[in-house]
């Protein structure tokens, strides 16, 4: 969960109810404190964070 998708599907950054800037930076530092509150608790329970994607391609190799 390291990359900006995470962030905007587990916090929604995309929807901001906020319409200046110094606002919305600080629903987007609570966004990512929370992400990091997330990677703690899974580091620190053992969870294992989410693998990455294989594309089509290498899935196609890898069934081959």
């Amino acid at each position: 969960m390291a990359t900006w998708w995470a962030a905007v599907r587990v916090t929604g950054l995309r929807r901001t109810r906020y319409r200046d800037l110094p606002a919305t930076r600080l629903g987007h530092v609570f966004a990512a404190t929370a992400i990091n509150l997330i990677r703690i608790d899974r580091w620190l329970t053992g969870t294992p964070l989410g693998g990455t994607r294989t594309s089509r391609l290498e899935a196609l190799m890898l069934a081959a």
